[in-house]
């Protein structure tokens, strides 16, 4: 039996280039050039797959899109869009849209796309559990790119904001965490709760727990009154706790409690509180890493990472800059102009501050440029620092091969443990875990007095 797809195409020429492409791949198919007619075809056809453009001269696609799924329709829905806005992205997916395709279309992504949303329909009949319309006039400011890895960020922001799923964002300083937060918390069912921020780096350990936790009167010194805490500020909303990574051990123990019962104690007090937030974390480190080195609770990171959203370098996604860029200037009061050498330059540096770096230089360009026009001699970046390995494994030397980089590592270890023991021989081969006996022979084989 063969699948049915709906084109709903204002444009004519494209309409009837898209009906030839899928007659020829086997598909019977529909027409519609208006959101209405669209809709009309959609109840009286049922078809397995609809290919909806987002501009069309009665409504636009969104609206024809949520009126589908307020119809009940499970058709596979592909949003096709010239402009891939973050934010008609992210409300496309929460809708319900299988995904988007940006214009021109490419034919063979095009029919790849359609075989991947019919064999997920047939597969997940009803898989959609983003039925609540995002609030009129919702905006997520800051966040800007069209490139592939972007659309995949707003894809998953707009799955993951209709659930109450626990979210950790990751990726390097500089690339947009915070905004990927707000986005989520404005996208979910909790937009009309507070979104409450904390960084855990930026408050002294002492203070922390109290700052998060809230404390009753007397609890310490200079306790002279009762203090609410981020939880319960958080409470029918969402909780962005930001540098997770640098919770101590002890808070990072409290956390979980809170996380897994849902409830609090305030310092000063064994009473507990109830809470209901909704937890994004975020990071700048690699939290499995730290698991192994044991500055990071694992049961606390299973709890964390229930979605992960990991955010790109700005280096893997260049073709955003001059989107970006554009954002910057127009902050201005004064117009401006770019010259091509000096997007040139833009372009190719490496941003190891990310976006947060490229605004500053944009901004100092803006400052510096005479009679509005920026040249490269406005433009002022730092040569990308050295990078040094995250750890010692990255810097192993494999070219040597597997026995001898062995040999070096079986010295450094022998040296250090006898280094630590201050040449005590029974308390080296403890540290090490071995018998006595073969560290005697070890010694020997590598001439170690």
């Amino acid at each position: 039996m063969k699948h049915s797809i709906l084109i709903v195409e204002d444009e004519r020429p494209a309409l009837q280039a898209l009906s030839i492409l899928l007659e020829e791949e086997g598909y019977n198919i529909l027409k519609a050039e208006t959101g209405q007619q669209g809709l009309e075809q959609a109840a009286r056809h049922e078809p397995d797959l609809i290919l909806l453009d987002i501009r069309l001269p009665d409504f636009d696609g969104l609206t024809v899109l949520e009126r589908l799924r307020a119809s009940y329709s499970d058709a596979a829905v592909i949003i096709m869009t010239a402009e891939t806005s973050s934010t008609n992205a992210i409300r496309a997916t929460r809708l319900g849209a299988f995904d988007y395709i940006s214009k021109p279309i490419h034919d063979d992504h095009l029919t790849v796309l359609i075989q991947r949303a019919l064999e997920y329909r047939r597969l997940e009949n009803e898989v959609r559990a983003l039925h609540q319309a995002p609030s009129k006039g919702a905006s997520i400011p800051g966040i800007v790119g069209h490139s592939l890895p972007m659309q995949a960020v707003y894809k998953l922001i707009g799955r993951v904001a209709a659930t109450n799923a626990t979210v950790l964002i990751s990726g390097e300083s500089g690339t947009g965490k915070e905004l990927v937060a707000g986005a989520i918390h404005e996208f979910s069912s909790r937009a009309g709760g507070p979104l409450v921020k904390i960084n855990c780096a930026a408050i002294p350990d002492a203070l922390l727990e109290a700052e998060l936790f809230g404390h009753e009167r007397g609890a310490f010194t200079n306790a002279l009154a009762r203090r609410i805490g981020r939880f319960e500020q958080a409470s029918g909303g969402t909780l962005f706790l930001d540098e997770i990574a640098e919770l101590t051990p002890a808070l990072q123990a409290k956390l979980l409690r809170a996380v897994q019962e849902r409830s609090i104690e305030r310092l000063g007090s064994n009473t507990p509180i109830p809470v209901d937030f909704r937890l994004i974390t975020a990071t700048a480190q690699d939290l499995t890493e730290a698991v192994v080195a044991g500055r990071f609770r694992e049961d606390l990171l299973y709890r964390l990472n229930v979605v992960r959203i990991e955010l790109p370098p700005l280096r893997e996604r260049k073709e955003d800059i001059p989107l970006l860029i554009q954002r910057f200037l127009g902050r201005s009061d004064r117009p401006l102009q770019l010259r091509d050498d000096a997007l040139e330059l833009l372009m190719n540096h490496d941003w190891p501050g990310n976006v947060r770096e490229l605004e500053n230089v944009v901004t100092r360009a803006i400052v510096l440029a005479p009679g509005g026009i920026i040249t490269p001699d406005c433009i002022q970046t730092k040569a990308a620092p050295t990078r040094t390995p995250a750890n010692w494994l990255e810097a192993i030397p494999v070219h040597e091969g597997y026995w001898p980089v062995i040999r070096s590592v079986e010295l450094q270890l022998l040296k250090a443990a006898l280094h630590e023991a201050k040449g005590n021989k029974t308390e080296a081969a403890r540290i090490l875990g071995i018998q006595r006996r073969l560290l005697y022979e070890k010694m020997n084989e590598f001439q170690i007095t």
